[in-house]
């Protein structure tokens, strides 16, 4: 089809500790993609919210592991009084 324009995209694929990088179309345009999504990531208006969860999702994880712990001493101490008892 003449005419037509194809559009410009890259990819990058993540392995072990290497980038393996493609791009389609005129490398140029591939650029100024990447560099208008980096913008996107960088200044994303989600992210202070994202950070937000995560924080308080980390304080929930650590505030249960306390919990747990405490519940498990009570029921081993438990456990412990009433074989005294026992005897």
């Amino acid at each position: 089809m003449e005419g037509k324009q194809t559009k410009s995209t890259y990819r990058v694929k993540e392995e072990k500790n290497t980038y393996k990088m493609t791009y389609t179309g005129n490398l140029k345009e591939a650029l100024e993609k990447a560099k208008e999504d980096l913008e996107k990531k960088q200044n994303d208006p989600n992210m202070p919210h994202w950070e937000w969860i995560k924080n308080k999702a980390e304080k929930e994880i650590e505030a249960n592991k306390r919990a747990i712990g405490r519940i498990k001493a009570f029921i081993s101490a438990a456990e412990e009084k009433l074989k005294e008892g026992e005897q």
